[in-house]
C-alpha cells in the first residue's frame, strides 16, 4: 500500500498557504497598501496618480470612516477642495459614533474652512464628554481652538465667542494641567481677544516646553530607524505652528522684525494649512 505521507504534506502546504493568502488579501489590508502607495504618489508630486490609488483604498476600505477622512485630506492637499467637503459629509454616515474621528473630522472642516459645522462638532464633542462619554479637557481644548481658527479666518463670529474659547481651555489646563498644545491655544485665543501680551507670554512658554519635547526625541534611541524621523518631522511641523501663532501676535505687537524671524522659522519647520500644521 502506498503511503499517504505526500499527500498528507500536499494538504498541510495548501492550508498553510490559503492561510496566507487570506491575510494578504484581506480588505483592511490591501486598503492599507494602496494607501501608502498614494502617500508615495504624493510625495512624488504625482496628485493625479495619489488620488486614484487614493480612491482604490477607499474602495477597499468597505465604510470605514478613517479612510474617508483620509481621502478627504488627500482631495484637500491636491487642490481638490470641493471633492474633499463632498467627502466629508458622506463620512458623516459612517462615523456618528466615533468620537476620535469626530474631533479629526472637526479640524479638517477647520482647515476646509466649514468653520460653522466645525464648531457645531465641537458642541457635539463637548456634551459627549460632558455625559462621561470622552475626555472633557480635549474636548474644550477642541473647541476653544475651533474657534480661534475661525477667527484667524475671518469668521462672522461674535466676541462673546472668544470669552467662551478663553474659559474653555482655562477649564481644559485646571483638568489637564500646562502642557505645551493648550498654551498654544490659549496664547492663540488671547491674541484675537486683543490679549496680546498674554498671548506672548502663553506662547514663549508652549514653544520652550514644544522645543524641551523635541529635544527629548532627538536623545533617544530609534530601532526602527525611520520611526524617530518620522515622529520629529510631525512634531517639527507642530512648532512651527506655535512659531507662526507667535509671529501673528509679534506683528500685533508692532515688533515687525522679531514677527518676521518667526514666520520665516514656522516655514523652515513646515507650517502650512494644507498638510495640517495650521
Amino acid at each position: 500500500m502506498k503511503s499517504r505521507l505526500p499527500l498528507l504534506r500536499y494538504v498541510i502546504l495548501a492550508v498553510v498557504v490559503a492561510a496566507i493568502l487570506s491575510q494578504l488579501f484581506r480588505p483592511a489590508l490591501v486598503a492599507q497598501w494602496y494607501w501608502a502607495s498614494a502617500l508615495e504618489q504624493l510625495e512624488a508630486g504625482d496628485n493625479d496618480a495619489a488620488v486614484r490609488l487614493g480612491e482604490t483604498a477607499l474602495d477597499w476600505s468597505g465604510d470605514s470612516p478613517e479612510m474617508h477622512l483620509r481621502m478627504a485630506e488627500l482631495l484637500y492637499r491636491t487642490g481638490r477642495k470641493e471633492e474633499a467637503i463632498a467627502l466629508v459629509e458622506k463620512s458623516e454616515d459612517f462615523a456618528a459614533d466615533q468620537l476620535t474621528y469626530l474631533e479629526m473630522e472637526g479640524y479638517l472642516l477647520s482647515r476646509l474652512g466649514q468653520h460653522e459645522k466645525a464648531l457645531a462638532l465641537a458642541d457635539t464633542l463637548v456634551e459627549k464628554a460632558n455625559a462621561g462619554e470622552y475626555h472633557l479637557h480635549r474636548a474644550l481644548n477642541g473647541r476653544a481652538y475651533a474657534t480661534a481658527l475661525a477667527w484667524s479666518d475671518g469668521a462672522n463670529l461674535p466676541q462673546e465667542s472668544l470669552d467662551r474659547a478663553l474659559d474653555d481651555i482655562n477649564k481644559a489646563m485646571k483638568i489637564y494641567g500646562v502642557e505645551a498644545s493648550y498654551l498654544d491655544t490659549r496664547g492663540y485665543v488671547k491674541h484675537f481677544a486683543g490679549d496680546n501680551e498674554g498671548a506672548l507670554n502663553d506662547l514663549n512658554s508652549a514653544i520652550e516646553l514644544y522645543e524641551a519635547s523635541i529635544a527629548k526625541v532627538e536623545q533617544e534611541n530609534d530601532d526602527w530607524g525611520t520611526m524617530k524621523q518620522m515622529r520629529l518631522q510631525q512634531m517639527r511641523g507642530a512648532l512651527g505652528v506655535l512659531y507662526h501663532h507667535r509671529g501673528e501676535t509679534l506683528q500685533a505687537l508692532d515688533r515687525d522684525d522679531d514677527a518676521s524671524q518667526d514666520m520665516q522659522q514656522a516655514e523652515k519647520l513646515g507650517y502650512g494649512r494644507q498638510v495640517g500644521h495650521w
